[in-house]
């Protein structure tokens, strides 16, 4: 899941609504999708995890 592209789409939502709490809930979801993109751009790759040597 791309989690950058669902938040663009909460926050053209937000922009979109006319009531406070509408707005307020689809900011929210939008901050949780940013989050999720930036712990997965920060969690290591496969390829970066060294190996345990016997």
């Amino acid at each position: 899941m791309d989690y950058l592209i669902e938040a663009k789409k909460f926050v053209e939502r937000a922009h979109e609504a006319a009531h406070p709490e509408v707005i307020k809930q689809h900011l929210k979801m939008a901050e949780w999708y940013l989050a999720q993109a930036i712990e997965e751009r920060n969690e290591p790759q496969p390829s970066e995890v060294p190996r345990k040597s016997n």
